[in-house]
């Protein structure tokens, strides 16, 4: 079971931006970390593809960090990382501090190991044929692989939501919402909710349910919400936070555009966009 430690000092400040549809991840249907299975099209090699064809790439952008160079770009495709050092088409992208064991090289993205947080191997990304899709996963070193949640997030038993220095996670079982804090001010503290308690406010005002005297999160950071379901939007309803509410992604979790990540003292922004591009040549 992976412990979490707390998450580095910095934080990271990042423009508001529109709310959107709510986020609903079928984390039972995504595959496992040990799924990175060959992609046929990408290695069978009497499969002659000689006019360009449609595929989706995601671009990795860094948009702060301590040590990384910000603008720093990778560009990822469904075989993986392009330019990758690892030389294996396998759909899968690891990052992290540790460049090889003996002479296997085992991170396409090296991360700086002078940050404050960084694992051996951090993350990963991965393709999902079917879904024409990528997704994302923790890899259980470090301090953690955090999705900024900038629209409205579908809960689930056992998500770990943090802001500033807490850690919840999350209980949602016959209609009801249980929180449980695991680091932070309120360690060990529990709460319960019923749907006719929405919204459940949590932040430094004096009427949140939930109330924190730290400067390091807004007036009103985040809320629960019910509505035929439990979910939690970051802010007011109207503004997002200034630090932001992140979702620890314990679990595979669909890579969307414009998605913003925080690794160690770095933090990422998804780009997703569709490239024509000689299968065969890639």
């Amino acid at each position: 079971m992976l412990y979490l430690r707390k998450l580095c000092s910095c934080f990271f400040v990042v423009s508001d931006i529109q709310e959107e549809a709510i986020v609903d991840r079928d984390q039972g249907k995504t595959p496992s970390v040990h799924d990175c299975t060959q992609i046929s099209i990408l290695n069978n090699k009497s499969t002659a593809i000689s006019n360009p064809m449609e595929i989706l790439k995601l671009s990795l952008i860094v948009i702060d960090s301590v040590k990384m160079i910000i603008g720093t770009q990778y560009e990822i495709f469904p075989y993986g990382l392009k330019s990758s050092q690892r030389n294996l088409k396998d759909g899968c992208v690891y990052a992290g501090s540790q460049e090889k064991i003996g002479n296997l090289k085992i991170n396409d993205i090296l991360l700086p190991e002078e940050e404050k947080g960084v694992g051996k191997k951090h993350f990963m990304i991965q393709y999902v044929k079917d879904k024409c899709s990528y997704i994302i996963k923790d890899m259980g070193e470090g301090m953690g692989t955090f999705i900024r949640l900038d629209r409205p997030l579908r809960l689930q038993n056992n998500f770990i939501i943090s802001f500033g220095e807490s850690h919840v996670i999350v209980q949602t079982e016959s209609n009801c919402l249980g929180l449980r804090f695991i680091d932070g001010p309120r360690i060990e503290e529990k709460f319960n909710f019923a749907p006719n308690d929405t919204p459940i406010k949590i932040g430094r005002m004096a009427d949140c349910e939930i109330r924190f005297d730290d400067n390091s999160l807004s007036r009103y950071h985040c809320m629960f919400v019910y509505d035929g379901f439990w979910m939690i939007k970051d802010g007011d309803g109207d503004r997002l936070s200034t630090n932001g509410t992140w979702l620890f992604a314990e679990n595979f979790f669909e890579v969307y555009d414009g998605m913003t990540f925080k690794v160690a003292e770095t933090l990422f922004k998804a780009q997703l966009s569709n490239e024509l591009a000689n299968i065969s040549k890639v």
